[in-house]
């Protein structure tokens, strides 16, 4: 046994599996995301980390708020990884959503002193624009390159399933059963993302005037100078050159859209294809550009990890 410090992984959206997101699926498990977490688990290892010992992975409904993520199944890691290597604190390398997770926990009011440094990968800080039209219409109503895209084939697999469980419409179910979801839209720190292109006269809709909202990423970052005053070190690593959507262009509202119905899109390349690098790098701290996407960086911050851990 070494002497690192214990690490947690906390993995991003449908990186984690088990019977309380989708019944018949048994314990706490990466899921089908294995073959985009297994391989980084690995690697950990050749760093000198071995699961259950001094590696602990933090498995949490997704579905859920992700402060509830925070309190009921980090904060429960957290401890457990304590007890068992009688460290008084852990590192946290933490990918997409579960960067948010973790900064829920450090910058909350239940927060135990305990997170020696904080790494955070192809995290949405300021919020997703593809997710607007997740949750407003069930679906991306814009095509996006035909790279294989893990977490857009997902979602659209879960929200497929959520339909069918519940029988109702896709929108209806998201709401009712996806909260996870609606704390990974934009935030006001995102800035204005939808254009409106009514009549031909293009022009952002402002997001103080929106009725689709983030508060949970509002206060979130209201707050994030909480990191910095807890003496938590923090490590943002963004990816880039791959095609992001960056601004939604949008119609007449809808019942369903009351912002606007999505129509068309408008991309960066300064993205990893999901998460864009001026959502990433909301936050302070060390910051890293990879070339990669959203799951290549994952592998391709090994020098990074090496040198912070």
């Amino acid at each position: 046994m070494n002497d690192k410090k214990p690490l947690i992984v906390v993995p991003g959206l449908f990186g984690s599996m088990s019977n309380k997101i989708i019944p018949g699926t048994g314990g706490w498990s990466f899921g089908l995301a294995g073959m985009v977490y297994e391989p980084f688990i690995l690697m950990l290892e050749t760093m000198g980390y071995r699961r259950d010992q001094n590696l602990f992975i933090c498995f949490y409904d997704w579905s859920q708020h992700i402060e509830h993520s925070a309190q009921h199944y980090l904060a429960k890691t957290i401890r457990y990884a304590k007890q068992q290597t009688g460290s008084d604190e852990v590192n946290i390398v933490s990918h997409s959503m579960g960067g948010l997770v973790s900064r829920a926990y450090v910058q909350g009011p239940t927060y135990q002193n305990d997170v020696d440094q904080l790494i955070i990968l192809c995290t949405p800080n300021a919020g997703s624009a593809p997710n607007y039209s997740y949750w407003t219409e069930g679906e991306l109503s814009v095509n996006i390159n035909g790279k294989f895209n893990f977490v857009h084939f997902y979602m659209r697999f879960y929200i497929d399933y959520l339909q069918r469980r519940y029988s109702t419409s896709k929108t209806e179910a998201i709401h009712q059963h996806f909260h996870g979801l609606q704390d990974i839209l934009p935030s006001s720190y995102y800035g204005n993302y939808l254009i409106n292109n009514a009549n031909g006269n293009r022009r952002f809709v402002e997001y103080s005037k929106m009725r689709t909202k983030n508060p949970f990423l509002d206060q979130l970052n209201n707050n994030r100078g909480i990191i910095q005053n807890r003496g938590i070190p923090v490590t943002i690593i963004a990816g880039t050159e791959e095609e992001t959507i960056n601004y939604l262009e949008v119609d007449a509202p809808t019942s369903q859209c009351p912002d606007g119905r999505v129509a068309g899109a408008a991309f960066t390349n300064l993205g990893d294809g999901d998460a864009t690098q001026h959502s990433v790098f909301l936050l302070e701290g060390d910051h890293y550009t990879i070339k990669g996407t959203h799951v290549e960086v994952l592998y391709k911050s090994e020098n990074i990890l090496r040198s912070k851990l």
